[in-house]
C-alpha cells in the first residue's frame, strides 16, 4: 500500500491534519519509514509518536476532503463545487444544469494534475493542502503554519 512521502506527511503534521495511519517517518530521516501494527499513540522502539510524522494512505485522504466546496462571495450566485478526480487530476467542478452540455460552462476549481510517478496518496494530500493554505479547511488544535 502506498502512502504520502516524507515532505507531504511532514506538511500533512504542520497543519495539524490528523487521522489513523499506520505508518511513520522518523522526522529528520525521510528514507527511515516504519510500519506499525496498531493506530497506538506509541511509536516504535518506545519512542513517543511525537519523532514521527505519521504517512496516510490514499483512502483516508480522500476521505477528509469535503465532498463539495460553495463560493460564499455574496456579489455573485451561490455556486457548488463538487470533488471530482481521474488516475491523472483531482478537481473540484460545478454540476451544469443547463438544457445543452454545449451551452454550459463547466469550471474547475483548485485542479492538481498528478505529478510524475506521483502516488494518489501524495496528489490528494496536496489537495488536501492546497485547500487548507487558501483557508477553505481547517483542522483542530495548534496549526504551525501562522
Amino acid at each position: 500500500m502506498k502512502v504520502t512521502n516524507y515532505e507531504i506527511s511532514k506538511k500533512l503534521a504542520e497543519i495539524n491534519f490528523q487521522a489513523d495511519f499506520n505508518y511513520c517517518y522518523r522526522k529528520g530521516e525521510p528514507e527511515r519509514g516504519v510500519w506499525s501494527k496498531s493506530f497506538e499513540v506509541t511509536c516504535w522502539d518506545g519512542e513517543d509518536i511525537s519523532n514521527y510524522y505519521p504517512a496516510f494512505d490514499f483512502e483516508t485522504v480522500l476521505e477528509a476532503l469535503p465532498e463539495r466546496l460553495t463560493n460564499e462571495n455574496i456579489f455573485i450566485p451561490r455556486i457548488n463545487y463538487y470533488l471530482r478526480l481521474s488516475k491523472e487530476e483531482i478537481w473540484y467542478e460545478n454540476e451544469c444544469d443547463c438544457d445543452s452540455d454545449e451551452s454550459c460552462p463547466v469550471n474547475q476549481r483548485f485542479e492538481l494534475n498528478r505529478a510524475r510517478n506521483e502516488s494518489l496518496a501524495d496528489t490528494t494530500a496536496r489537495l488536501l493542502i492546497k485547500l487548507h493554505e487558501e483557508g477553505l479547511i481547517k483542522f483542530e488544535g495548534k496549526d504551525e503554519t501562522n
